[in-house]
């Protein structure tokens, strides 16, 4: 099926910013964010649509990626078809890129991959890296998730989700010989044919976000033993601070401490997937929400308005102050992070940053109560 052609949508991206301008004081109102959610989401998904097919698919993990991902979770909240057409649009130039459409050889494995490679952080070798990949299929599972639930939106979109989900399955698949049971009990981690070790954190759990989605969209349990090994993985290498909060590093080995601290863009990866290990009943407890929302309310969003760079003692700020917003599903759980990162979307910081439609697309959602 062809991509929905999104001229035949009559645009509100005028309205809505009107809207969200003339009600600047009420801007934490649902229907105010998400006027500027649109406001600020049709604009950049027709500019995306102009770029070309790119070779360099970090480019798009960095970036399409978060784009994809809001649109996943908005649709997921509010159910408006129009989101799901932007998504699907989106989906199809994304998966344009793909190495296997333009016949790119990963250097390193020696084949093609169904997935996003680069050489930009491979010494110029051609290389399809896990983080990328999953950074740019988990939102194309989630999106078939919520439409295989939503009747109204299956009849129009059903064609899509079964395909988009069949290319994020395919393309975390091409990774599956790379997974590995250990070193501890009960544990799994991912390894690196180019690094030739394990992973850092952030990047196997690129991945096993991509299996969740998987596994909610076809309603089976296909990945969950490997899901729940890797979050067993990072459980066992976090770390209490004094102040009751969890920090960990962003690259722990696999045997011995390490006391070193992640940056905090790299961290929002884990945090949701931490936060969604928690909301199926995978590993992470309620205990383990309260003090990640320590780590964050406590050494990262100071009361003078600085963001500390790291998850441990901080002495540099505001390098990576936006990436905040994608820690944004820990406040469905606890309302004082709700609460902070809602104050924050006012922030210099947040107001001209790419990851702002994700932040209020994830703050957008209903919170949950007693989990």
């Amino acid at each position: 099926m062809r991509s929905p052609d999104l001229r035949n949508f009559p645009s509100l991206a005028t309205i809505a910013l009107l809207v969200a301008t003339a009600f600047a004081p009420l801007r934490g109102d649902p229907a105010i964010r998400r006027a500027e959610f649109d406001a600020l989401v049709e604009p950049a998904v027709r500019q995306a649509l102009r770029k070309p097919v790119t070779t360099e698919g970090g480019s798009l993990a960095w970036g399409d990626s978060y784009l994809l991902a809001a649109l996943a979770e908005m649709l997921e909240t509010g159910r408006d078809p129009r989101h799901a057409a932007q998504f699907v649009a989106l989906a199809d130039h994304v998966l344009a890129s793909r190495d296997e459409q333009q016949a790119l050889r990963d250097e390193v494995r020696g084949r093609v991959m169904p997935a996003w490679g680069s050489s930009k952080y491979s010494k110029g070798r051609r290389f399809a890296w896990a983080v990328h990949t999953g950074m740019l299929a988990a939102p194309l599972a989630r999106f078939a998730a919520t439409v295989e639930r939503d009747a109204k939106l299956k009849a129009t979109f059903g064609a899509d989700a079964a395909r988009l989900l069949r290319a994020a399955e395919g393309s975390v698949a091409a990774f599956a010989n790379e997974y590995r049971d250990g070193p501890g009990a009960g544990e799994g981690h991912v390894v690196c044919p180019f690094l030739g070790k394990h992973l850092p954190l952030n990047m196997q759990n690129a991945l096993a976000r991509t299996w969740l989605a998987i596994d909610d969209a076809t309603g089976r349990t296909d990945h969950r033993e490997r899901i729940e090994r890797l979050a067993r993985f990072m459980k066992n290498r976090m770390r209490a601070g004094p102040d009751g909060s969890l920090v960990w590093g962003y690259w722990p080995p696999l045997s011995g401490d390490d006391e070193r601290f992640e940056d905090i863009s790299h961290a929002s990866i884990n945090v949701d997937f931490l936060v969604l290990c928690h909301e199926r009943g995978i590993v992470f407890k309620r205990a383990d929400l309260a003090a990640v929302e320590a780590t964050l309310l406590r050494r990262v969003l100071l009361a003078d308005g600085r963001v500390g760079d790291r998850v441990g003692p901080n002495v540099k700020f505001n390098t990576f102050a936006d990436a905040v917003l994608r820690w944004g599903r820990l406040g469905r759980h606890r309302p004082a992070v709700q609460t902070r990162l809602e104050a924050f979307l006012e922030a210099e910081a947040a107001k001209s940053s790419a990851q702002r439609p994700l932040g209020i697309a994830l703050l957008a959602a209903p919170p949950v109560a007693g989990r």
